[in-house]
């Protein structure tokens, strides 16, 4: 067995579940979407020119296997996103490796990226809990590759484990980082540079910057062109350990830039008086929001940080500051919020501009507390200013369904153009709605912004499987 419990993973997965079920700010920003300024292809599995989306429920039953964990795809077209288009995957699909086992959680965290170089976008996929051998090594955690093609998902490979570590689930990133039109990842602090066989093995491999001194781990990566010249960067956020137990540890960001020599030496961010930079918070993302071409540095959990993209990198000297108290922005910042603790960038309205889309899964609702509500905040020239800012929950008028405690709606979200129409429609996930059994929904996008008319939101039944706590809507692509 992997040196990695059982239990800590398990006792990992009750941890989310009960933060999820209880509501509180502590839950994980396990799914952040597809940035806008990223380097990598539409998110458009079929080659059909829409993209199409992906939806994890990790804890799904399978066969009658609970926890086994499946994901959804529903497939984009010119009338948009439908339920009539729409494929469900799990370890039990004929050529997905594998087979659904109790506990396996299929579907933990989803990534995209063209990785075979074939014009059609990739889909992986974590299974957070699998026990398996790679390297002649017992290993916990694995990630398959849905290769796409034609006729979407149909064939899959389990990439070979990363480094010599047993744990598997560690941060990972997508991009060109060294700017040859074929997507690359970055595993355990290595880039595997693309385009990869269809066994899953690299064309190269290569060390980075991100595989520091020992006593700093690294626990988030968010990739994009943070500088503008048309390859991928990364900002990595890092726990750094003090050398006595005393002096506990602290976090910083560290700015890694792509290029022919990619993710070689790390930056660390810095404040005006040339300190470390705040890295704290949950949601760590790269969008351009204020359409100069460079990707934007947004970091949030009580509120949203901005940090401009410049020549250089993001700008962490001058950071701007958007919440509930901010003119334009619906709503009031109140204690127990987490407002930004979940966060995606994606032009919504079509103007050319990013739009921040952002999560407050603790939010009250009426009289029910906690229960979850989203805010489309519409970026410009000038980043966004919070004027023109909707929030949408499950009481707005026109969205199906009714805020209930423990729905945890918008602690996942994501930004999906199934339309072709240039504007990407914000996609919200809920997975505390019915005791766990988690929805999903999906709002239009118009050259006004989002609008709840014509939301519709679909759960487990509507994909045919088993309406038991699965946590549908709990991943989304990153």
């Amino acid at each position: 067995m992997p040196q990695r419990l059982d239990a800590a993973k398990s006792a990992r997965a009750l941890t989310i579940a009960l933060a999820l079920l209880a509501a509180t700010t502590a839950m994980s920003p396990l799914a952040q979407a597809r940035p806008a300024g990223a380097v990598e292809p539409a998110q458009d599995f079929n080659g059909d020119g829409y993209e199409d989306l992906a939806v994890a429920a990790p804890f799904g039953t399978v066969n009658g296997i609970t926890k086994a964990g499946y994901v959804a795809v529903l497939y984009g077209s010119a009338s948009g996103t439908s339920t009539s288009a729409k494929k469900v995957y799990s370890q039990a699909t004929v050529g997905i490796p594998g087979s659904p086992e109790k506990g396996d959680a299929f579907g933990s965290h989803l990534d995209t990226a063209d990785l075979d170089g074939d014009g059609y976008t990739d889909l992986l996929v974590l299974t957070a809990e699998e026990e398996w051998t790679s390297g002649g090594a017992e290993r916990l955690a694995s990630r398959t590759v849905l290769w796409g093609g034609p006729g979407g998902l149909t064939s899959a490979t389990t990439l070979p484990a990363a480094g010599d570590r047993a744990y598997q689930d560690g941060p990972l990133a997508t991009g060109d980082f060294d700017g040859d039109g074929q997507d690359d990842l970055i595993r355990e602090g290595m880039l595997e540079a693309g385009p990869f066989g269809r066994d899953g093995t690299p064309a190269a491999t290569r060390g980075t910057a991100l595989t520091g001194p020992v006593n700093e781990i690294v626990t988030d990566l968010a990739a994009g062109d943070a500088d503008g010249d048309g390859r991928t960067d990364l900002v990595a956020r890092v726990t750094v350990y003090e050398e006595s137990e005393e002096a506990g540890s602290y976090q910083e960001l560290h700015y890694l830039r792509g290029g022919a020599d990619p993710l070689a030496s790390a930056t660390v961010l810095a404040n005006g008086d040339g300190d470390p930079a705040n890295a704290t918070g949950s949601a760590l993302t790269l969008g351009d929001v204020n359409g100069d071409g460079r990707a934007d540095l947004l970091l949030g959990y009580q509120n949203i940080r901005i940090s401009y993209g410049t020549a250089n990198g993001p700008d962490t000297a001058r950071i701007q500051v958007i919440d509930q108290d901010t003119p334009g922005v619906p709503g009031t910042q109140e204690p127990e919020d987490t407002f930004g603790s979940h966060l995606t960038v994606g032009d919504v309205n079509g103007d050319g501009y990013g739009d921040i889309l952002s999560g407050n899964p603790a939010e009250g609702v009426g009289t029910v507390q906690p229960s979850g509500s989203v805010a489309v905040i519409p970026g410009g020239p000038g980043g966004p200013t919070g004027v023109g800012g909707k929030v949408f929950h499950q009481d707005t008028a026109g969205v199906p369904g009714a805020a209930e405690k423990a729905d945890a709606f918008g602690s996942a979200l994501d930004l999906v153009d199934g339309n072709g129409d240039g504007r990407a429609e914000p996609v919200v996930g809920a997975p505390g709605e019915n005791s766990g059994a988690g929805a999903v929904w999906v709002f239009p996008a118009t050259a006004a912004g989002a609008t709840a008319t014509g939301s519709f939101v679909f759960g487990p039944g509507t994909l045919g499987m088993p309406t038991d706590g699965g946590w549908l809507g709990d991943s989304f692509p990153n």
